[in-house]
């Protein structure tokens, strides 16, 4: 924590309430029981752990960004393009249908990845990748929730600068016209990847779009929500 040390804010409270130097023998173990507690509450208050419960959401905000739980299914109209020339047009369902016990929590994963879980936890939706990479399992923040537009955060196990555009976007796509989107974006470090999420408190990923550079091709993908 920064600011004054123990020694200094002992001072300061001794030259603030003691001006008579007599007066401090008699009241020092006082002073001190006072500022032990004072230290003992604000590092509790400032420290949290990782895997308790989401930070409260504002009022009118699901608690949760999306749901995360078994068998839970979204429908997705799905178009991918390579130099601009389809490659396949397709409705793909993912569900919820793995779970593991890691860091004493519970974590989900989907039907259409392997050896990746999450769930929500402090501050927003965590990812856990468990694959060769990391066999012991490797767990950091993916979407932040709840935020505001303009914050940024790195996601270091794909290398991406992830910053929310807006968090009031309304998407237009199979499932309805949803309001209130919040609008994350993804930056690969190198730019060989950009992608955008759109993703509606409650109900989960609406909309996203995702470009790929590689080996001077450029692959395109874009999800819509159908159902859910």
């Amino acid at each position: 924590c920064a600011g004054m040390t123990q020694k200094e804010l002992y001072q300061q409270a001794l030259n603030k309430e003691y001006p008579n130097q007599a007066l401090v023998t008699m009241d020092r173990k006082h002073l001190f029981f006072v500022l032990a507690i004072m230290f003992i509450l604000a590092a509790v208050i400032g420290c949290e752990e990782e895997d308790s419960p989401t930070s409260p959401a504002p009022p009118g905000l699901p608690e949760e960004l999306y749901p995360i739980q078994s068998s839970v299914s979204w429908i997705y109209d799905v178009e991918a393009y390579k130099n601009d020339s389809l490659l396949y047009r397709n409705t793909d369902t993912l569900t919820i249908d793995k779970q593991v016990i890691w860091g004493s929590s519970n974590w989900y994963g989907l039907s259409d990845e392997d050896s990746i879980y999450w769930r929500n936890g402090v501050e927003g939706v965590w990812r856990l990748l468990k694959d060769s990479g990391y066999s012991d399992g490797f767990a950091e923040k993916y979407y932040a929730y709840p935020v505001a537009a303009g914050d940024k955060w790195y996601v270091r196990s794909d290398d991406d600068s992830v910053n929310v555009v807006s968090i009031i976007e309304t998407v237009d796509v199979p499932a309805g016209v949803f309001h209130g989107c919040y609008y994350y974006r993804f930056e690969r470090s190198n730019r060989s990847r950009l992608a955008s999420v759109w993703i509606k408190p409650g109900v989960g990923i609406v909309q996203q779009s995702e470009l790929v550079f590689a080996s001077g091709d450029t692959l395109e993908s874009t999800s819509k929500l159908r159902k859910y």
